[in-house]
Formats: C-alpha cells, sequence, structure tokens
C-alpha cells in the first residue's frame, strides 16, 4: 500500500475547516499504531477533531483517511521497515515548511502514542525514552531555510533519524504491551 498525497490530503482536510495537519495526522495515527496495532481510525478521527467521524466527512475524505490507516497499519509493522513519513514534496515546498511539517509529525506521533495509552516514559527502556525526548524537541522546531546545501543535507538525516525512531519505538511498545497484556 502505498500513502495518499500530501497536498490531497491536505486539500481534503482543509475543506472541513481541520487545517494543513496532514503530517500530523499521519504521525498521530503511527504513534496510535505503535502502541496498538488494532487502535481505531474512528478513535483517531474523534481524538483529533471532536465533531468529525466517518458518518459527516466526505467519501474522498472517507476513502483517504482509509487508505492512509490501513498503510500506517501495514508499514508500522513491516518487518523490511518500509515506513514513509508522510510530507511535502521536496521540489512544491521550501525547506522551511518541511521541517514545520516534521515537527507536526513528531508532535502527531508523541500525542498519538499518549492517546492510545503510553502512560510513562519511565517504564520505557532507556534507549526508547531517548528517543521519545529526541522527537519531543524535533516537535518543537520550527522551519529556518538559509539556502545553504548542507541544510538539505540535515533535513534528509532527520527525516531518517524520525523514520528508524518511530519503527524503533514500535518494535519496543509492542513486546512491553504483550507482555503487560499477560499479567
Amino acid at each position: 500500500m502505498q500513502l495518499p498525497a500530501y497536498q490531497e490530503l491536505n486539500n481534503a482536510l482543509r475543506a472541513l475547516d481541520f487545517g494543513e495537519r496532514a503530517s500530523e495526522l499521519h504521525g498521530f495515527l503511527c504513534g496510535a499504531v505503535a502502541f496498538d496495532v488494532s487502535y481505531p481510525l474512528d478513535t483517531c478521527i474523534s481524538t483529533l477533531a471532536s465533531d468529525l467521524s466517518h458518518t459527516n466527512i466526505s467519501p474522498e475524505l472517507d476513502d483517504l483517511l482509509v487508505s492512509l490507516y490501513e498503510t500506517v497499519r501495514q508499514q508500522m509493522t513491516d518487518p523490511v521497515l518500509q515506513l514513509d513519513l508522510l510530507m511535502p514534496d521536496d521540489e512544491a515546498v521550501d525547506l522551511s515548511k518541511r521541517v514545520t511539517a516534521l515537527a507536526a509529525w513528531c508532535d502527531g506521533f508523541l500525542f498519538g502514542l499518549a492517546n492510545a495509552g503510553l502512560q510513562s516514559r519511565a517504564e520505557l527502556p532507556q534507549d526508547t525514552a531517548e528517543i521519545l525526548l529526541d522527537l519531543t524537541r524535533i516537535s518543537q522546531l520550527q522551519g529556518a531555510d538559509t539556502g545553504e546545501e548542507d541544510e538539505e543535507v540535515s533535513f534528509n538525516e532527520l527525516l531518517e533519524y524520525v523514520r528508524m525512531s518511530a519503527l524503533l519505538v514500535a518494535e519496543e511498545l509492542q513486546p512491553i504491551k504483550m507482555t503487560a497484556e499477560l499479567q
């Protein structure tokens, strides 16, 4: 499965006054699924926009959300580590907006983890807790673009770090959750 196009999802969200939040929504879904693979899409939607539900959104947006959700579930459990982050197109958007989108993705990821049931970082392995602290720091970034070529390289490295971190967190949390359910 493939992620919906960033701009297409953003346009559909904007049509419902949901704002430009495709990256944040994707991050939220990834965080929720990282903690609980069966976390329901309806709960995600109602958490992020209390006045939205599958019954009052357009068929176009509903299809996009279902596609996004199924892709997230597949990618977050993929043993080949094929997670793609839903980000604006490199050619269409300047670096500053992509940094802001990455920060929103991280914020959504952390919110998704908490909403799905992650209570405390103290119960996590140290490396996972450090990753979540890093993602918290990244979520506070604000875009800046001086046109330096090394900024683009740094952004791509940061993007890859976030991508792999999300997969590592999911790998750590699922065994923790399964152990807790057995007790």
